[in-house]
């Protein structure tokens, strides 16, 4: 099946949804190009929400997938609604993000921004205090603030709709049909546009995921209200001053989270782990004197507040338990792919290469992915939707061959991460993208895809250097103060 699309929406305007936007518009076949976000300033999940109370609205109903509901919409538009807890409550519609004060970018520069917009080389102070002037991580709102500059730099921001939700995506007739809502001060206002093609941005860090295997885990959340969070919802470390915090998960929010909290916490931390941390970190964020490490969680006692692990060992008296343990992808606003998605373990399904839908190739995907070159890889997924809603890539493969490639990265992969990360075949994707692709028309100004390079890989190995060093620093100095008060304690594993 092929597409020549005229009128394309894209949902979402974070680093997906601005690099898309961009191929759109340069690709120069394109009579509409709409880009709607539900946030009010551009930078999707990198926009930081302090003001919006974070929380888990309904740990039973989040450990049975039973949220991010679709909403009830108007019958007839353009109409205006008062406000409502279903519609508006951004507890309920995970519209907060997961960003905290200090966050800042974990690749390198050179390889996460794309090929034609590089990162501005402004630090934070605390980056240059801990890392020094050549430190290759950048803090969140530089991070926004380069999303932002993508659409204003070239106009595009003159596509834009903020403030704006698309509550419902209809395939009616050969073409989309998008409900919209746009929040006014005191009430909604809802209207539909209707489109040839949709390119899906939104991101996958929206609805946070816990372990629904660890007995008690409910009746702990009902007994002990907010003691468990999830790491969407960390904001610093001050909030958890002077308690008692055991850390789930062995992953770089795992990492980021334990050495936010250590300046704060009571000693030790506790870091919980199902099986082995990511292999490019080992065990280097986790050997530090006030870490003490422990298997995955065996129960949580409802009773005593008890967190007791499967080695045999328990903590009491917890005052949190931060589940750092990622997300789960959820499209409410496009009841079919939802459907799909809550019939399987945390992935996307019905998509080919995590970009194009099997069954309608006018449905497409940037920014569903993982497992490293975040952001880069959304530009090659970019340049090859836009190349394929314009008619002007190469066909992708039957629907059986598509199909059959899903079945067998099942097979291999099961579900979550290991599904949607391209590691570690990092080329091979990256240049099946850019053969789809292929060149841009003649007397364009279609962006052009380099050629895979192999020193990123150099570049990429070499990446958690500076990070591993950090933590090491940071184990020596908490050592050394150990030794100056007489407590001579060395990390174990």
């Amino acid at each position: 099946m092929t597409v020549k699309a005229r009128r394309v929406a894209v949902i979402g305007a974070g680093p997906a949804g601005a690099i898309a936007t961009d191929a759109l518009v340069k690709e120069q076949a394109f009579d509409t190009i709409r880009v709607f976000d539900r946030r009010p300033i551009i930078g999707g999940t990198w926009v930081h929400t302090p003001h919006l109370p974070a929380a888990i609205p309904s740990l039973a109903d989040l450990l049975k997938g039973n949220v991010d509901l679709a909403v009830t919409t108007p019958t007839q538009f353009p109409a205006e609604t008062p406000k409502s807890e279903e519609v508006n409550n951004h507890q309920l519609r995970f519209s907060d993000s997961a960003q905290h004060e200090h966050l800042h970018s974990n690749i390198i520069p050179s390889i996460m921004s794309y090929s034609q917009e590089p990162f501005p080389p402004t630090l934070s102070q605390r980056t240059l205090t801990k890392y020094g002037p050549n430190a290759p991580f950048r803090h969140r709102e530089v991070i926004r603030e380069w999303v932002e500059e993508i659409f204003v730099r070239n106009e595009h921001d003159r596509l834009l709709e903020l403030s704006t939700t698309v509550e419902k995506a209809e395939k009616r007739d050969g073409e989309w049909i998008l409900t919209l809502r746009k929040e006014n001060p005191g009430r909604d206002y809802w209207w539909q546009e209707r489109f040839d093609a949709l390119v899906v941005a939104t991101g996958h860090y929206n609805v946070p995921w816990l372990p629904d295997d660890i007995p008690g885990l409910l009746e702990y959340g009902t007994r002990f209200p907010g003691r468990i969070v999830h790491s969407k919802h960390f904001r610093g470390g001050e909030q958890f001053k002077g308690g008692k915090v055991v850390v789930v998960g062995g992953s770089v929010s795992a990492h980021e989270i334990i050495h936010e909290v250590l300046p704060f916490a009571q000693h030790p931390v506790y870091a919980s782990l199902r099986g082995d941390p990511i292999p490019s970190f080992g065990w280097a964020p986790f050997q530090h004197p006030h870490i003490s490490l422990r298997k995955k969680i065996e129960r949580l006692d409802p009773v005593t507040g008890t967190v007791h692990f499967v080695d045999g060992s328990s903590v009491e008296n917890v005052d949190h338990i931060v589940f750092a343990t990622g997300y789960t992808f959820s499209l409410p606003f496009i009841p079919h792919v939802q459907e799909r998605i809550k019939k399987v373990y945390r992935r996307l399904p019905g998509v080919y290469q995590h970009t194009f839908d099997i069954l309608d190739p006018s449905l497409t995907f940037v920014g569903m992915l993982g497992g490293g070159f975040t952001f880069r890889i959304y530009e090659w997924q970019a340049i090859a939707v836009a190349r394929h809603l314009a008619g002007r890539a190469k066909a992708l493969p039957p629907i059986s061959e598509q199909q059959k490639w899903e079945s067998r990265r099942v097979a291999a992969r099961g579900g979550g991460k290991n599904y949607y990360s391209i590691a570690p075949d990092y080329a091979a994707f990256f240049e099946f993208l850019r053969e789809i692709a292929g060149d841009p028309a003649p007397e364009t100004t279609g962006r052009v895809l380099p050629k895979f390079d192999p020193e990123w890989l150099k570049v990429w190995a070499g990446m958690v250097g500076p990070k591993i060093r950090g933590f090491e620093e940071s184990r020596r100095k908490a050592e050394e103060e150990e030794e100056k008060a007489g407590r001579p304690v060395k990390a174990k594993l």
